[in-house]
């Protein structure tokens, strides 16, 4: 008796389904592979004040959520200006680091002058957050502050 004759597949399994089966194995480890090699690109940008809302109002209360929500909205323009000046010293910090010769004294100043512009959004979202304290219910006050995914 030859090898091939000794080996038989059991009766519930048909030729048609190994290779069936053998289509899909292949079709998913290709997927796989093509996943690999081009990894999704980086999340949609949101600006401010969407990014932070987004975030923290999945722990608050409908209610608490609509009113953090709507705290914000006046701030979107100064918000969006703020934002801008800072990508535009970010701008200024990458041109510096670029540059030749390099001049670490001008690089300081594109550097804290970049930070600047990041510790105005901090501070505006800082303050809209206290304003909007008294409005929310104890509950999302503790679970705003409290979330450590806030402050």
């Amino acid at each position: 008796m030859n090898g091939l004759a000794a080996f038989r597949l059991p009766s519930f399994v048909s030729l048609r389904a190994l290779a069936l089966l053998s289509v899909a194995l292949n079709l998913f480890l290709g997927a796989m592979l093509l996943a690999s090699r081009h990894p999704p690109g980086p999340p949609p940008y949101r600006p401010m004040p969407d990014r932070f809302v987004e975030r923290i109002a999945p722990n608050l209360s409908d209610g608490d959520a609509a009113r953090l929500r709507a705290a914000f909205e006046p701030q979107r323009a100064r918000f969006a200006a703020l934002s801008e000046e800072y990508r535009v010293a970010g701008q200024a910090v990458r041109a510096l680091l670029e540059s030749a010769p390099f001049d670490p004294q001008a690089l300081r100043a594109a550097a804290e002058a970049a930070r600047a512009k990041r510790r105005l959004i901090s501070e505006l979202t800082e303050e809209t957050v206290f304003a909007t304290l008294p409005d929310l219910s104890q509950a999302g006050r503790v679970r705003l502050i409290g979330s450590g995914r806030g402050f």
